[in-house]
């Protein structure tokens, strides 16, 4: 049976990294969603390190579901992590895996990457990268956690659908050069393996720190849409699980665990 090149390239890579975290590839060609095959995989006792990685996605998903747009070119991988640690402190890894995209785009190809909460990488104020995590959760017993990363690498800004088009971006058209698609893959491991030591060795408040020093949300105002409530308001900080604090216009403090944050000064 005959290799796909995708394939063969991107396993002969697994073989010439040495990561501590990274144990298996597992790669596909076309997958449904990496995020889905990773848990399968997780909930079938597959160990920490495992790496599910394609070149495009058919069902790519983002936060509550919504569509991923997984065409060739981009980088599309989830990683099953399971630290020892309470769920609650589960709820700083999409922090880390945003801190991570921006670091390698920062320091590996110059450009000016900015976190936005959540879970976005955007350049010149468009989303170049996402975060998805799902976790098994018993109790205060943490299974697993699948940690999804997607990130417009080489794709072609033009191709992407008419309502992205003004709020996506590619490294490629930042750049206005094609990126070597296994060497920013190394970039991105090696980085996260520094920053996932870091967690699992309670190096929170400099996790926290970086991520402060990266991020264009604090301090904008913004609209925070949630499955049950809508508020506007300042945001102040985030707190030491990753939560948004944001003052509102009544001057109360609001703790945001998850939603929609929309800056105003872009609407």
């Amino acid at each position: 049976m005959k290799v796909n090149k995708f394939v063969k390239k991107t396993l002969d890579f697994s073989k010439s990294i040495d990561i501590n975290l990274v144990k298996k590839f597992i790669v596909f060609d076309e997958v449904s969603s990496t995020n889905i095959k990773a848990k399968e995989l997780a909930q079938n006792d597959e160990e920490e390190g495992t790496i599910v990685i394609a070149r495009i996605q058919k069902k790519g998903r983002g936060r509550f579901d919504r569509l991923w747009e997984s065409p060739d070119g981009g980088l599309y991988l989830s990683i099953i992590l399971r630290p020892n640690c309470s769920p609650d402190k589960a709820t700083l890894l999409p922090l880390i895996a945003s801190l991570v995209v921006c670091k390698t785009i920062n320091s590996h190809y110059h450009l000016s990457a900015k976190i936005k909460w959540p879970n976005d990488v955007r350049v010149n104020g468009k989303k170049v990268a996402g975060i998805l995590l799902e976790s098994e959760v018993d109790g205060n017993q943490l299974h697993y956690v699948v940690l999804g990363i997607g990130v417009n690498l080489n794709i072609d800004v033009s191709l992407f659908p008419k309502e992205l088009k003004n709020n996506a971006t590619s490294i490629l058209h930042e750049l206005n050069a094609t990126v070597d698609y296994h060497k920013f893959l190394e970039h991105l491991l090696c980085t996260l393996d520094n920053y996932y030591s870091m967690f699992l060795n309670g190096n929170f408040d400099t996790i926290l720190r970086e991520w402060r020093y990266y991020s264009d949300t604090l301090g904008r105002k913004v609209r925070i849409v949630t499955s049950s409530d809508e508020l506007t308001g300042k945001v102040y900080d985030v707190d030491q699980s990753g939560f948004l604090i944001v003052t509102t216009d009544s001057g109360e403090h609001k703790k945001i665990t998850s939603g929609d944050c929309i800056y105003l000064d872009e609407l």
